[in-house]
């Protein structure tokens, strides 16, 4: 018995200080690349990531020469990446993405011009993008009620 309790505190003192540590991950990423309409990719775009809940961008990046984009660090939830040109308009935007604890969303944007999506301002794709958040929120709520109230 001794020569087992010998031992166990021999392994501590050796192994002691390099225990592992595992940080708990809170956060996560979107990964993804932009095109043009014919397939090229959209080098030196800015990525403005936006969150679907509260409109705001939370993040930005610039895309590589072969259109790809790493935006890391980002709180779980739904956002809508943005594509812009460098005379800052919107060329293009994402479908909604979900970014879950630990864990890598992937997307592609096409960009649906060179120009302005749409023709709309930006001010107008944030009020579309808040609009199809609390309406999403509004479906979720409905979908998880088991039972009508009526009954």
């Amino acid at each position: 018995m001794r020569r087992f309790i010998t031992f166990v505190l021999a392994s501590l003192l050796v192994f002691g200080g390099s225990a592992p540590t595992f940080a708990a991950q809170s956060t996560g990423t979107i990964t993804g690349v932009a095109r043009s309409t014919a397939g090229q990719p959209l080098g030196g775009h800015s990525v403005r990531v936006r969150s679907v809940r509260a409109g705001d961008v939370v993040a930005t990046a610039t895309t590589s020469v072969n259109g790809s984009f790493v935006v890391p660090n980002l709180d779980p939830g739904s956002y809508v990446v943005e594509i812009v040109n460098t005379a800052g308009r919107i060329v293009g935007t994402s479908a909604i993405a979900t970014v879950v604890q630990g864990s890598v969303a992937s997307l592609a944007v096409t960009a649906a011009s060179t120009e302005l999506v749409g023709g709309a301002s930006t001010g107008v794709v944030v009020g579309i993008i808040v609009a199809a958040g609390l309406a999403t929120t509004a479906i979720v709520v409905a979908a998880g009620d088991d039972a009508s109230p009526s009954q």
